[in-house]
């Protein structure tokens, strides 16, 4: 490993690729050893999402983790046994959530200790909460902030203007079902004068957990048009979670193909609940999908030997032997695109059944 300043060089001779991390701008480049794509890190996660709270006081429908003004903390001390563990397995990027994850009692210390830690924390905010010292203690610690899109509006932007005055890189968390595809137009066409006050647009497909599957995103007229304003947009960057990926097939040609990437969990991520509990991802939790006790096994132990993660990489890697999309995806000609999508919810584009 050599660092440079803010910028960090590792090399992972056992996983086939080495990494270029600035700190500082929040560029992060995988670069593979040989002429084989990296498929997974053997030693751990380069990235943990880790829900600190599940409270938020706005409890919308949609959200696929039924966040609430009943949600529970994770203890400062607990988040800190945690980070000595991600510290031991490599990790090198903590995304802070929730619930409304600059609501916690303790977030300021959050990301104090995460830096102390090695390792750069981000976390993603619906705009309630925020208060100066967070401004200052982001500016200080964080690589990025995310405020997600709801109407009326009004917190976001404040958001978004504070981040702008302050000089805070600011990312806008958009999430993309039936419902919102035409505000998510909106956005891209009519909003440019905001997008040039932001880093970048990123769009996150819906997961039907504690809401209705009618509201999966299809392919249609809109979707359509959404994809060409992406293509036509120069106000900000915009980008897509890895669940949006089968969305993407028929850009292939026209995306730089270095910064696309198939679903990421269990290969480059992994996500830990507020009550200490691993998953391969954020939305398998509050399924029939059982996790790993931090308190009982350590993060690396979890991520290199639990079937859980042991069968996901399994998944992704074997075509054929996902429950979704389809079952023609070991045909399919996008495969080594896409991947089969996602492989917990019938999400993607090609629909099972």
């Amino acid at each position: 490993m050599v660092k440079v300043g803010d910028v960090l060089i590792r090399k992972y001779p056992e996983s086939n690729y080495m990494v270029y991390f600035d700190r500082e701008s929040g560029m992060f480049v995988r670069i593979s050893m040989s002429d084989q794509e990296p498929f997974w890190n053997v030693n751990g996660p380069e990235l943990v999402d880790i829900s600190i709270t599940n409270y938020c006081e706005k409890g919308c429908g949609f959200c696929y983790r039924a966040s609430n003004p009943s949600g529970n903390h994770m203890q400062l001390q607990e988040y800190s046994r945690l980070m000595a563990q991600a510290k031991e397995a490599g990790v090198l990027q903590v995304a802070l959530g929730g619930g409304n994850p600059n609501q916690h009692p303790d977030f300021i210390n959050i990301l104090k200790v995460t830096r102390e830690y090695g390792m750069v924390p981000s976390y993603t905010t619906n705009g309630q909460g925020m208060t100066e010292d967070i401004y200052i203690a982001t500016k200080k610690y964080c690589g990025a902030l995310a405020v997600s899109w709801y109407e009326p509006h009004i917190e976001d932007c404040a958001v978004i203007e504070e981040c702008e005055k302050l000089g805070i890189k600011i990312n806008i968390h958009f999430l993309l079902n039936l419902q919102t595809l035409e505000a998510a137009i909106q956005l891209l066409s009519k909003e440019t004068e905001l997008l040039r006050k932001v880093n970048a647009v990123i769009f996150l497909n819906y997961k039907p957990i504690h809401s209705d599957e009618k509201w999966c995103l299809k392919e249609n007229e809109l979707m359509k048009r959404l994809l060409f304003l992406v293509k036509e947009c120069k106000e900000c960057k915009v980008g897509f979670d890895s669940c949006m990926i089968s969305y993407l097939t028929d850009l292939e040609k026209e995306l730089y193909l270095e910064t696309i990437e198939f679903c990421e969990a269990a290969r480059f991520s992994a996500f830990i609940a507020e009550d200490s509990i691993l998953y391969p991802c954020s939305f398998m939790r509050d399924t029939q999908i059982s996790g790993i006790n931090l308190r009982e096994a350590t993060l690396k132990e979890g991520w290199q030997k639990a079937d859980i993660f042991v069968s996901m990489r399994k998944k992704l890697r074997e075509p054929g032997t996902q429950k979704y999309p389809i079952d023609r995806c070991r045909e399919c000609e996008k495969y080594l695109f896409c991947h089969g999508g996602c492989q917990v919810f019938n999400i993607n584009r090609c629909r099972k059944g």
